[in-house]
Formats: structure tokens, sequence, C-alpha cells
């Protein structure tokens, strides 16, 4: 008897994540990097014109691209082109204490580029921006400028990935519109 109801168990285990694996397929779920968006910028040559070339930023950028698949070119052999302005932080104080100074800091980082795919432009002059917050202690300074730099780090990352993203989900755009 208790055979059976473990056969029975184990029966509708494997009927119920049969169901749940159809379901997520149906709705759309994918694992990250399984679709077709997650070879698009494998699929050109990339040259990237940025303003501060060893800046931090244009290194994660490069390297964000390459382990993406994109071969790096020099602009002249490649069939898509990456324009990148300088990065930008921006901090405003969110709210302040009795003293009137800032207790909660919002950071901000952005980026304009461009994008070129064999001479026509996708995207001319479009920003991306990652913000973040951070609580503010004034009475450690050191403490302060450490975190400052590690949210900088942080929000660098970010928006290195949200402009691939962006770039992802552009050319995938295009090369559907082509098909």
């Amino acid at each position: 008897m208790w055979s059976l109801i473990k056969h029975r168990r184990s029966a509708l285990n494997a009927v119920a994540s049969v169901l749940l694996a159809t379901s997520l397929v149906a709705c759309g779920f994918e694992l990250r990097g399984q679709s077709d968006r997650a070879d698009t910028l494998s699929r050109y040559s990339v040259a990237l014109v940025s303003a501060a070339p060893s800046s931090e930023f244009s290194g994660q950028l490069r390297s964000a691209l390459q382990r993406q698949g994109a071969p790096l070119s020099s602009t002249s052999d490649a069939g898509l082109t990456l324009y990148v302005d300088l990065e930008t932080f921006e901090q405003r104080s969110l709210s302040l204490t009795a003293r009137a100074r800032a207790a909660e800091i919002e950071l901000r980082a952005s980026v304009m580029f461009s994008l070129k795919l064999d001479g026509e432009w996708l995207i001319e002059n479009e920003t991306v921006t990652v913000v973040d917050q951070m609580l503010n202690d004034p009475l450690n300074v050191v403490g302060k400028t450490e975190e400052l730099r590690l949210l900088q780090e942080e929000l660098r990352t970010a928006l290195v990935a949200a402009l691939t993203r962006r770039l992802n989900y552009t050319i995938a755009a295009h090369y559907a519109n082509q098909t």
C-alpha cells in the first residue's frame, strides 16, 4: 500500500513539473542569454568610438562587448559603430537632517551614445541613465567618500549593462525588421 502511494506521489510530481515547464515556456519565459537576442552583437564587428578611450567606463564596455561575442575592430572595418560620450555622475540631496545636512543622497550616472549600422543611424544621441540612493552619515566623512566611490563603480557597471541591453534590443529589432 505504501509503495502505491509513493508511486502516485512521484507520478503527480512528474505531471506537476511538466505542467510548470510548459506554462513557463508558454508565457515567454526564457533564461538570460538563451534567446535569439543573445547573439545579436556577435553578428557584426563593432568599433567603439569613445570620447575617453582609456576611461574605466570604456574599458568595462569593451569587456562587456567581447563577453557577448562582439569582435572589436577599427572604424573602417566595422559594420557596427558605437559612439560613446563621457559618462557623467550627478549627486543631489533627497532629504536633510535637523542641522540642514544631507541625510539621503541620490546618485545618477548617465552616458550619451549613438549607434550606426552599415552607414545607417539606428540610435542618435540617446542617453542611458541609472540611479541609486545612499544614506549619508555627516559624522563619517572618510566612510562616505569610500562608499561614494564604491557606488560609482556599481553605477558604472549598471550603466554598461543597461547600454549593452539597449544595443542588443535595437539590433534584434532591426534584424527582425529585415527578415
